[in-house]
């Protein structure tokens, strides 16, 4: 008993580092309270993302509905609550939800990014049920029933493909051309969009406003998804527009288990595998999101290739899952090692001579910008001032990686490593996630 009360105690505080460093990247706002952002105010990304919001909002459900007493279950359900009533106003006339949004709630998106009318649904819907869990008073509770059928008609309508029994998008969790087609990452995300509706619905929906025949379709998608993305006895990234599957290997292979889908473990535990090998990161250590091939025009390295802190605690996350402690906390234990003083985790890191070699093959010609900007990943009729708003934060960032995010180290073979975007809050939130699935205080959540 003493010991799992140390452990217990040590967890919350861990969780109170991770929430403290969070609320660095949330901003005070009059109608809704506390807004999550992708970074602090100050910095390239002000803005609130639907996806790095639903990621995070995963984890306040599970502080807010914890049965142990964590010290920031209350601050978890107030930030959930916050942003479902900013995505509810935020829902366009069609019922979709674009890439990014300012703190008024004015669309600042660039990209056809589809999978965020899955997020922004997963989003009030968790809300939602932790309200429900809690016994917490929901105001406009009918308004939000109406937002999520919205949603689902217009995911279904104009983003499923019947005939393929799958969800189109043109970029998702890589902003790229490589993205285009019927990718892991957006089919999984609808599907855990589509499973919490459904539990809405059940438990709260008396009126039946979200109609039937949306979750009645949950159902047959769900003996399908998996299916369709399994080849050589692992997941697969992508089926091409053109049908061609794309066997690259990818973080977006861990999209089953993240959203909670883990019908085929064999499969599963092949794929982890598979991208820790290819996507390990040979100096840094941890994983990339995708493999660099820089020449590829589809591909962007931002700020240079090297890996991806929030994706490397995901991986921590599976392998904490799968019992195997030892490794889950080795992977904590890089992350750790690359924090910064302020104990803040980047977005990705790089290394000097690539962060080097990037600004002057990429950059300096306007390669990276083609890249950014190319015309067929972008919204249709975008406005222009959006890309030079996003070109001028680019360049900015890209400044002050270069003269104050450098760490020299001529030990190394490259010169020492760059840390990019720090603090990112959905790198938080994933490590947060990892303590709690260390702990065993995860899959066990809201169970009636």
């Amino acid at each position: 008993m003493a010991k799992r009360t140390k452990e217990l105690t040590k967890l919350n505080d861990q969780l109170n580092e991770q929430m403290d460093i969070i609320l660095r990247c949330t901003i005070e706002n009059k109608k809704y309270g506390r807004l999550l952002l992708a970074s602090p105010p100050s910095s390239r990304y002000p803005y609130v993302y639907p996806r790095d919001t639903n990621c995070a909002v995963q984890l306040m459900r599970r502080l807010a509905g914890s049965p142990n007493d964590y010290d920031c279950r209350e601050q978890a359900f107030v930030i959930m609550k916050s942003m479902a009533y900013f995505m509810k106003d935020c829902i366009s006339a069609e019922g979709s939800w674009g890439q990014r949004y300012s703190l008024e709630g004015e669309d600042k998106s660039l990209y056809k990014q589809e999978d965020n009318v899955a997020h922004g649904i997963a989003i009030i819907c968790n809300y939602l049920l932790t309200a429900r869990f809690l016994k917490r008073e929901v105001k406009d509770m009918d308004d939000f029933f109406v937002c999520i059928n919205k949603a689902l008609d217009y995911s279904y309508t104009e983003l499923y493909e019947k005939e393929l029994n799958l969800f189109y998008s043109t970029t998702a969790i890589h902003e790229s051309a490589m993205e285009e087609g019927y990718t892991c990452w957006v089919n999984f995300s609808f599907l855990y969009a589509y499973s919490l509706a459904n539990e809405v619905a059940t438990k709260k929906d008396k009126k039946n406003i979200i109609r039937s025949e949306f979750l009645n379709f949950r159902h047959q998608f769900l003996y399908s998804v998996s299916e369709l993305f399994i080849g050589n006895n692992r997941y697969i990234r992508r089926t091409a527009p053109d049908g061609t599957r794309d066997m690259r290997p990818d973080f977006t292979l861990l999209s089953p288990f993240y959203f909670g889908f883990l019908h085929y473990k064999t499969q599963m535990d092949n794929s982890v595998l598979y991208l820790e090998k290819q996507l390990w990161d040979p100096e840094l250590g941890m994983i990339m999101r995708y493999l660099p091939f820089y020449k590829d025009f589809s591909t962007h390295v931002h700020a240079g290739n090297g890996p991806w802190l929030q994706y490397t605690a995901v991986l921590a996350q599976y392998h904490y899952w799968n019992g195997n402690i030892s490794r889950g906390d080795e992977l904590l234990g890089m992350i750790d090692s690359y924090k910064n003083e302020k104990g803040e985790i980047p977005e990705h890191l790089s290394t000097c001579q690539r962060f080097e070699d990037f600004m002057e093959r990429e950059w300096n010609p306007g390669i990276d910008f083609q890249k950014e900007f190319y015309k067929p990943i972008l919204l249709d009729n975008v406005d222009f001032d959006k890309i030079l708003e996003e070109a001028n934060n680019m360049h900015k960032s890209y400044e002050e990686t270069g003269s104050s995010c450098i760490i020299r180290d001529i030990t190394r073979p490259e010169g020492g490593y760059i840390q990019f975007a720090a603090p990112l809050m959905w790198s938080h939130a994933e490590y947060a996630r990892a303590l709690l699935l260390r702990a065993g205080d995860w899959w066990k959540i809201h169970k009636e």
